[in-house]
């Protein structure tokens, strides 16, 4: 498969997010996510500052084991795997506390970003909306 498909997801974007969990609770937040080319596939890294002070920061890759899809994977561990088609790229992983997804699809400004962890740092279901934008 050549790198076209990816292409359309390289690049750096700003926006901002919004999660909500099933305790009925829910903030937004800031995010910086830059999408790199590797000659295996891609790098996404991402940094999320909360509105309550938190700062999540995350590196991972995408490398491709067969035509659209790939293996997630950081520092060497894999945690999941992933696919690419047209405009849309999904993942799953499993870091250790839940299993995590999550979609981003090309819009005509940027990616809309879809996501969910079956468990979050209370133990509840949490999901994530986030829009950005080519910076």
């Amino acid at each position: 498969m050549s790198m076209n498909a990816v292409d359309k997801f390289l690049g750096t974007y700003e926006g901002s997010g919004a999660w909500y969990d099933s305790s009925g609770k829910s903030s937004g937040y800031r995010v910086r996510q830059i999408n790199t080319a590797l000659a295996d596939g891609f790098e996404i890294a991402f940094k999320h500052d909360f509105d309550d002070g938190t700062v999540v920061d995350a590196r991972f890759r995408m490398i491709r084991i067969a035509p659209n899809l790939y293996r997630v994977e950081t520092s060497g561990a894999v945690l999941g795997n992933g696919y690419v088609f047209d405009d849309y790229c999904h993942y799953h992983l499993n870091p250790g506390a839940g299993f995590v997804e999550v979609s981003y699809r090309v819009s005509s400004e940027g990616l809309e970003v879809r996501g969910s962890s079956s468990t979050n740092a209370e133990g509840n279901y949490i999901a994530w909306t986030e829009t950005v934008r080519r910076a």
